[in-house]
């Protein structure tokens, strides 16, 4: 990533061995940057670093307008996981552009200059579009409230083109993981096939949420709340959730609530572990949908449950029924009370 990193102090230094090696710290004084330089690892520990001391932005620069964004009422609505994301992006987005001045925005050639520099992280095209799309967010934001006059980054396009959306996990992925996966792990796979939820949903599902045979589900993206019947498959979870007096139905190895990153790092030990490749957690949704179809729930209540829109659930659905049958008993196989 080429961005221009102000204050980093580089020193070389010669080992016992007689080796010559280069060390940066985020300051003069300060703690070491570990990461190699010239990655976007080594600016995104920059910035990390120097959070703390960060110093107050020039007004009508980029790095204002970042920070007007950051105590906006906009911001501030989103998601406690999505605050926290766009927080450690626009740190980037700070060390490469704070100082850009406002009316830079309006040259010819600023769009140029924005794409070049999500195109230097390319080796991780969902990372680069990331950064450009808050960026881009945070420029359109400033335009709604005249802080500049021209959004450079209106319709940029992505590096990364591929939707997961249709993929499926295949039934010797799902029979690997629901048989012979640890049961704190596997519980969350059952529970996101047959809710058909995304993982933040499924994590933070509440033991109270599960009344009177009902399960109550509230989407954190869409704050949508819908009423299921569980499956047969589910009630020995939300049953020993009960009997434990769990606040959340889900809990780690130690009996502990889970986070969304302690269960991705566990999720991914587990999946290099049973040598399952090229599928995600978030896939599950495709599968569990495609499962609902086949077994005769409409697409309208599938779509009400998912939080897909039903024309998202009929595409799905047209690429992986012929796969369905072989997914239920997959599905089936793995999740059945023992």
């Amino acid at each position: 990533m080429d961005a221009r990193l102000v204050g980093v102090h580089t020193v070389k230094a010669t080992l016992a061995s007689g080796k010559e090696v280069v060390y940066h710290y985020a300051w003069r004084g300060g703690p070491r940057i570990k990461a190699k330089p010239g990655t976007n690892a080594f600016v995104q520990e920059f910035a990390r670093l120097t959070k703390a001391r960060a110093r107050a932005e020039k007004p009508e620069t980029l790095g204002w307008l970042a920070d007007q964004y950051l105590s906006s009422g906009d911001f501030q609505k989103l998601r406690p996981s999505t605050r926290t994301e766009y927080e450690r992006i626009i740190a980037v987005i700070k060390v490469a552009w704070g100082d850009t001045p406002l009316r830079a925005l309006e040259a010819k050639g600023m769009r140029t200059a924005f794409i070049d520099w999500r195109d230097s992280m390319s080796s991780t095209p969902r990372s680069a579009d990331l950064h450009i799309a808050i960026l881009a967010r945070v420029i359109a934001w400033g335009k709604d409230r005249e802080h500049v006059m021209r959004n450079p980054l209106e319709r940029v396009g992505k590096l990364h083109n591929e939707s997961r959306k249709d993929d499926v996990w295949l039934p010797s992925q799902l029979d690997k993981i629901l048989r012979e996966g640890r049961p704190h792990i596997a519980n969350v796979i059952k529970m996101a096939l047959w809710t058909m939820q995304r993982q933040s949903d499924v994590l933070t599902l509440t033991t109270m949420a599960y009344d009177d045979g009902r399960l109550w589900i509230t989407q954190g993206k869409t704050r949508a709340r819908v009423r299921i019947r569980p499956a047969d498959e589910l009630l020995p979870i939300l049953q020993d959730a009960k009997d434990e007096k769990r606040q959340r139905v889900l809990v780690n190895s130690r009996g502990e609530n889970w986070t969304s990153s302690g269960f991705r790092a566990s999720l991914r030990k587990e999946m290099q572990r049973l040598k399952i490749t090229g599928i995600r957690f978030h896939d599950l949704r495709g599968t569990g949908i495609t499962y609902a179809y086949a077994n005769g729930v409409e697409i309208e209540r599938i779509a009400e449950i998912s939080g897909h829109s039903k024309s998202e659930c009929e595409s799905i659905i047209r690429r992986n029924y012929l796969a369905g049958e072989g997914v239920i008993d997959a599905i089936r196989a793995g999740t059945k009370m023992q």
